[in-house]
């Protein structure tokens, strides 16, 4: 194979001779198609970073429109406070001269023992996922706590309705109470 060069019009060929025959061939159309990749290539790039950029901010948008909707079923942690006494607790207490007075004119009565009601479950959080223990009926309610799926409730009595769907009252075994729907419990059988 031997190529020589010539000029023709204004630019530098090169004609190649093959043994099939021969072929022109252009130095500058390397140059101009590497221009031209490079050029598509961050064309390309551009337009790949724009649409993860929309389709993340579409994303967002929607996650957070339709959080209140979702929110029963997304667990969110909670924190937990402790009330501190105020100044008006402070004054509300009584000098310790006035007590003793009150202590001396007036006998102390005995309290009687009041029954401990029996913690007895009547319903349990359905499989699946965990549930929000709200403070009321209702999604826009406090989260209490998140409960497992498989935890033991008692029904305290009470049942509202409430977006769309029935609520009861319930408490845990450590007298904790708050609401859950129907729809996410499972009843218990009577032993």
């Amino acid at each position: 194979m031997r190529a020589c060069y010539t000029r023709f019009s204004g630019k530098k060929r090169a004609l190649v001779r093959s043994q099939s025959g021969s072929t022109m061939i252009e130095h500058d159309l390397s140059a101009r198609l590497r221009q031209r990749s490079r050029t598509s290539g961050i064309l390309v790039g551009l337009s790949m970073a724009l649409t993860i950029i929309i389709a993340l901010t579409a994303f967002i948008w929607l996650y957070v429109r339709l959080g209140p909707y979702l929110g029963d079923f997304i667990p969110r942690a909670t924190e937990v406070t402790t009330p501190t006494p105020g100044p008006a607790a402070a004054g509300a207490e009584t000098p310790a001269s006035e007590e003793a007075n009150a202590s001396e004119s007036q006998p102390t009565p005995t309290p009687l023992p009041s029954p401990t009601p029996v913690w007895q479950p009547t319903h349990r959080v359905a499989e699946g996922t965990p549930v929000n223990f709200r403070s009321g009926p209702g999604t826009d309610t406090e989260v209490v706590q998140v409960l497992e799926p498989g935890t033991p409730l008692m029904f305290l009595g009470e049942q509202e309705q409430a977006a769309g769907a029935t609520w009861l009252h319930l408490a845990l075994e450590d007298g904790t109470d708050g609401w859950i729907r129907t729809i996410d419990l499972e009843p218990l059988e009577a032993p």
